[in-house]
């Protein structure tokens, strides 16, 4: 009966394994970015957000603990995406009636997270 019982959570236990397994990622860009950010989560996990301040902070530092990751693997901001963001920021901030660096600053969280694969990434291996 035990055996029984042993098998059966290992049954599914494997089965949940498999289930929740994130989707295989390609690309050594990519690869670090998820390391980075998995270090940045870790970095800013016991901050507390229950002001709305401290959000900005909990923000604020996985922003920072990320850059800081990616520049130590050997990656920088890539400047020609810097110069088509301003660009996207002045419309973004015009339609929703926010500032340019608000709108700025909401396209460079997003773009940090995500390896594009055409070109237009955030980051770019240091020379």
């Amino acid at each position: 009966m035990a055996v029984i019982l042993v098998i059966s959570a290992g049954v599914l236990y494997w089965q949940n394994m498999h289930e929740d397994a994130p989707e295989v990622v390609h690309g050594e860009l990519a690869q670090t970015i998820n390391q980075c950010d998995l270090i940045a989560s870790k970095a800013a996990a016991e901050l507390p957000e229950a002001l709305p301040f401290q959000k900005q902070e909990k923000f604020a530092r996985q922003s920072r603990v990320l850059d800081r990751c990616m520049q130590d693997r050997g990656y920088q901001q890539n400047p020609a995406w810097v110069s088509s963001a301003k660009a996207r920021a002045s419309e973004i901030a015009h339609a929703q009636n926010i500032s340019q660096d608000e709108a700025f600053e909401t396209l460079r969280r997003q773009a940090m997270l995500k390896d594009a694969g055409d070109g237009a990434n955030y980051w770019r291996q240091r020379s």
